[in-house]
């Protein structure tokens, strides 16, 4: 077959940016526009055809790319999709003459394409992200005649991500995990944990109060539940927590993303591999972020394979779902009983009846109280006193504002079809497709988040979740989210 002058650039960009953010290096804009100018160069300006397929694409990406008139192929999933839509692409352009390709990509799957296009007489490049990652088999196909073969590092500078962390946040969110109170005397050798996972520079305790003045909040309560000799008391109490914006919180996110993940794989990830959810259009500065903090805190830790796995057993349900579980409980029993508190002692039977999480322990007495005292650690919940007894209360707390969000605009779209139930994959359906346009999503990143708040709610009552079918009836707790929207 003749072939032409005409050039064709196909990138596979999730394959590049993951092999880039797994160096340790940045995404950025900049790397498109490489990318596009050697593909210009090599093509002797003849380029005229140009995609990049990924799931999804950042902003500066994609601005890149509409300067550069590179048509966005948005495909389903990060690895066959990819692969398909570019062979039939690149095939498309081949039967059309063209007889230069750039392909961009360190993947396997491409082989069978490469061949084609060098036997139909096409002058090809690939252009790969890590010359450690590739396969022996694709390594043997770049030293085929007539085929070019560069990394990235040779048409663009990588740069690595700032120093800044979150191992700060993420320090003090572990201890509360651990059920440790931030606030008060010095306890369960707080500072010292600190130190030892390089949070804090030395065992100093005004170091820590300076870190808690830093990222937390002191929160009055007046009512707080104080033992005296006949019952409990009101009295006012100062809890020190730690302080939630948005930035924060985002972090904390993408770190419950990451441990979940890791934790249902004990053989490891490597950071290509975490390149989904909160990651998926990061620039890499996020996800090594997380995976510093994680590294530091010595809950992951790195093998000599690149691979991240888990150094605990307890991360499966992450840092929200715990809290999400304890707090949905009780608010709904609140709601029900309509009393802004319930007695503390029943709070561990209310949570105990639907578990904690799923699997044979989800109602073991250990994985309740835990819950429930890092939702007081946390400040999902408080001790309050009512005529003498100690009464549990839900706060407004940032930490349950996903679950509290996502179950209110579940009741608004199908309160009214109750007590009729729904199917579970209309259920699913319509978290998708109501996330997919959003920055942040309310219902999570993938099926597995979407499942996990139908479980929180299930167990706490708010739904019914059976024979997958989904009944969302009335109850005071929807009623009253719904009179805000």
């Amino acid at each position: 077959m003749p072939v032409g002058n005409t050039g064709v650039l196909l990138v596979d960009w999730d394959n590049l940016a993951g092999a880039v953010i797994g160096r340790g290096h940045l995404v950025e804009r900049g790397i498109v526009d490489a990318l596009w100018s050697d593909a210009t160069t090599r093509c002797g300006g003849h380029l005229q055809y140009k995609h990049m397929a990924a799931v999804r694409f950042d902003g500066s990406i994609t601005t890149a790319m509409t300067e550069h008139l590179i048509d966005a192929e948005v495909v389903v999933s990060l690895k066959e999709q990819a692969d398909i839509h570019l062979t039939v692409l690149a095939m498309d352009y081949l039967h059309q003459g063209c007889g230069q390709f750039v392909l961009v990509t360190g993947d396997q799957d491409f082989i069978p394409l490469i061949r084609r296009l060098l036997r139909d007489g096409c002058r090809v490049t690939v252009v790969y992200g890590d010359p450690d990652r590739l396969s022996p088999q694709f390594r043997s196909i770049l030293t085929l005649p007539g085929l070019d073969s560069i990394c990235i590092d040779d048409i663009y500078s990588l740069r690595q991500p700032p120093a800044a962390g979150c191992k700060a946040l993420l320090g003090l969110v572990e201890l509360q995990r651990r059920g440790v109170i931030l606030g008060g005397r010095e306890q369960a050798e707080r500072t010292a944990t600190l130190a030892q996972w390089g949070v804090l520079p030395d065992e100093d305790e005004l170091r820590y109060w300076a870190l808690i003045e830093s990222i937390g909040q002191k929160v009055t309560r007046t009512d707080a539940a104080v033992r005296a000799k006949d019952g409990f008391l009101p009295r006012p109490m100062t809890r020190v927590y730690v302080d939630l914006n948005a930035g924060r919180f985002t972090d904390l996110v993408a770190v419950d993303y990451a441990v979940r993940r890791l934790a249902a794989r004990p053989k490891g990830l490597t950071a290509t591999q975490l390149r989904s959810g909160p990651f998926q259009s990061d620039d890499g500065s996020r996800l090594l972020r997380v995976l510093d903090a994680l590294t530091a805190v010595r809950l992951v830790r790195r093998g000599a394979d690149d691979t991240y796995s888990v150094t605990t057993d307890d991360l499966a349900l992450g840092y929200l779902e715990p809290l999400w579980r304890v707090h949905a409980a009780l608010t709904m029993e609140s709601f029900r009983q309509q009393r802004r508190s319930i007695p503390y002692r029943k709070l561990s039977g209310l949570i105990g009846a639907g578990g904690v999480g799923q699997g044979p322990n989800r109602r073991a007495a250990g994985a309740v109280s835990q819950a429930i005292r890092y939702a007081a650690t946390a400040g999902v919940i408080d001790a309050v006193a009512v005529d003498g007894d100690r009464h549990a209360i839900a706060t407004d707390s940032a930490f349950v504002r996903p679950i509290e969000n996502a179950y209110h605009e579940l009741y608004r779209a199908f309160a009214d079809r109750g007590p009729s139930p729904v199917p579970e994959n209309e259920i699913l359906e319509f978290m998708t497709v109501r996330d997919r346009t959003r920055a942040e999503p309310v219902f999570g990143y993938d099926s597995r988040d979407r499942h996990r708040i139908l479980r929180v709610l299930a167990q706490s009552r708010a739904l019914t979740w059976r024979d997958e079918k989904v009944t969302v009836p009335r109850t005071r707790w929807g009623d009253a989210g719904s009179s805000f929207a």
